[in-house]
């Protein structure tokens, strides 16, 4: 009975170990029989990149091999390029995860001293975690460029980050970094704005006007004129594209910042009758008649009225009427005339098509 119990032990420890094994094991197994070979290729060019000092290229091409085939110098090298990266934390994981009895023997010494060295970096310096908004924008620390995506671990005590990009306000802050501990850094820039004013020469009407690939919305009544109302923008490079009909004009504007800037649409047909010319015309045409029906009025008065014996008679009012209401009618039909000349046709002159 004891032999058979004995050798029932023995049988479910193989199969334990078998079944750990397999558990263990199985990925590789089940791989590509060429993914080692693969897998050191890509390891050999890592390894030159790290030593050459692109570390960028080098975390990448490590990562690729490490899915290939994830032995362990392959996540030792890992470890190193996170550790020349400043990325402790990262850097301190991968190498304890490369501390396997797996580990070719050359390797184990300077993985211990790695390990090490990592250890006492995170015990006196401590990590900067930065988010900046735009994720574009030029970071330097302590006046140095730096990478977002690079930023790791720096020296215990105050340190200066700057963040600055095209059509934002530069944001400068200070920092103190603890040592051993971590600490968060959100800067998000405020951006500058300028005023933009597009010009579309014939007229608005019928006239399709895109900012930065966005339809700009016009009221009825802006569509009268040939130009756009002020519109407020981020300060910095924009693109402008008017159309009419098969005619389109494209133009790169810097807007300045706190300034208004100009643009001005050429090569498109000027619209046919815009409303301001319209209004324009009709109002001359309504100024015209005013003083005609007033100078009438008066011609009426000083060629007839005025040589009647009854006009020295205060009684008589006619004639007074017709001197009253004949400047009035001169007066208003002026003033009607040059306001829409002034202010609807001077400047709705239509620009040559360009074709």
């Amino acid at each position: 009975m004891m032999l058979a119990e004995r050798a029932y032990k023995r049988v479910r420890l193989g199969l334990c170990v078998v079944l750990a094994h397999a558990l263990v094991a199985g990925p590789a197994v089940a791989a590509d029989p060429n993914a080692e070979a693969h897998a050191n290729g890509i390891y050999k060019e890592a390894k030159e990149r790290f030593e050459a000092g692109d570390l960028a290229k080098a975390l990448s091409l490590v990562k690729q091999a490490e899915a290939v085939f994830a032995h362990p110098a392959i996540i030792f090298l890992r470890g190193r390029v996170l550790h020349s990266m400043a990325r402790l934390r990262e850097a301190d994981e991968a190498l304890r995860l490369a501390d396997v009895a797996t580990l070719p023997k050359p390797l184990q010494k300077p993985l211990a001293d790695e390990r090490l060295a990592v250890s006492e970096e995170m015990h006196s310096k401590g990590e900067l975690l930065l988010t900046v908004d735009p994720d574009t924008a030029r970071v330097t620390i302590d006046g140095e460029d730096v990478r977002l995506d690079s930023i790791g671990w720096l020296s215990a005590g105050k340190h200066r980050v700057e963040a600055a990009a095209p059509g934002y306000q530069p944001m400068p802050r200070d920092v103190q970094i603890p040592a051993g501990e971590s600490a968060t850094l959100a800067l998000r820039l405020a951006p500058v704005a300028g005023s933009l004013v597009i010009i579309v020469p014939g007229g608005l009407r019928e006239a399709e006007v895109r900012l930065d690939g966005l339809l700009v919305e016009l009221s009825a009544g802006e569509k009268l004129g040939d130009r756009t109302p002020p519109m407020h923008v981020q300060a910095g490079s924009h693109r402008v594209v008017c159309a009419r009909g098969t005619d389109e004009s494209a133009h790169e504007v810097e807007v300045s910042a706190n300034g208004v800037t100009e643009v001005t649409c050429t090569d498109i047909a000027p619209s046919t009758g815009t409303a301001r010319q319209v209004l324009g015309w009709t109002g001359v045409g309504v100024g015209a008649g005013l003083v005609g029906a007033g100078a009438y009025g008066l011609l009426s008065f000083f060629l007839v009225d005025a040589k009647d014996p009854r006009y020295s008679d205060p009684r008589y009012q006619v004639s007074h009427n017709k001197v009253i209401f004949g400047s009035t009618y001169v007066a208003l039909g002026v003033a009607a005339g040059v306001c829409s000349w002034l202010f609807l046709l001077r400047d709705s002159k239509p620009a040559e098509s360009g074709r």
